[in-house]
């Protein structure tokens, strides 16, 4: 089944929501933050803010260039770009607050995805990655099909995150069991 509106905007919340520290201005955020703590908790998300804070700047924009890059990845790893996965990326790099220049990089990455090298340093941050995983999860859902490859890919971006294959499969039921509502 195909992600409605509103669950893709509460979704594509996170990035820019945890970027500012946990801040949140509107429902969509609320709501993507309520989706981001039933995956890692309320408290593993606390210390996420915490760490996202004390952050420059400049750090805090790789952190989410580099998540995002990871889910163009994951759209592209069936070799399909399929137009929900295009939008759904799209509201996510829009919700990220990333300056115009960031964020015009970000879309033209949607059909040529970024290097995955050293992804998981750019990342920084263990939460974020579980968290990574699963809007990947949402992602690769979008289109209503999850394929093998990209199955397969998501357990290759967990190790890259450093993200356990059985965390992996918890993340997804999670988010499957989440959204579903």
């Amino acid at each position: 089944m195909t992600q409605d509106i509103e669950g893709t905007r509460a979704i594509a919340s996170w990035i820019g929501t945890l970027a500012s520290g946990g801040l949140i201005t509107d429902a969509h955020q609320e709501a993507g933050l309520s989706v981001a703590a039933y995956v890692v908790g309320e408290s593993r998300l606390a210390e996420l803010r915490e760490w996202l804070v004390e952050l420059e700047p400049d750090a805090v924009v790789e952190a989410q260039k580099a998540a995002i890059g990871a889910l163009i990845w994951m759209a592209n790893a069936d070799r399909k770009l399929d137009p929900e996965e295009a939008h759904l990326l799209k509201q996510i790099i829009l919700a990220s607050r990333m300056d115009a220049d960031h964020q015009d990089e970000m879309v033209s990455a949607v059909h040529d995805p970024p290097s995955l090298e050293s992804l998981s340093l750019r990342i920084g941050h263990p939460v974020l990655a579980e968290l990574l995983v699963g809007l990947a999860w949402e992602l690769a859902d979008a289109d209503g099909d999850i394929s093998r490859s990209e199955e397969s890919f998501m357990v290759g971006l967990g190790g890259k995150l450093g993200v356990e294959p059985a965390r992996v499969a918890e993340i997804r039921e999670a988010i499957v069991a989440k959204v579903a509502r």
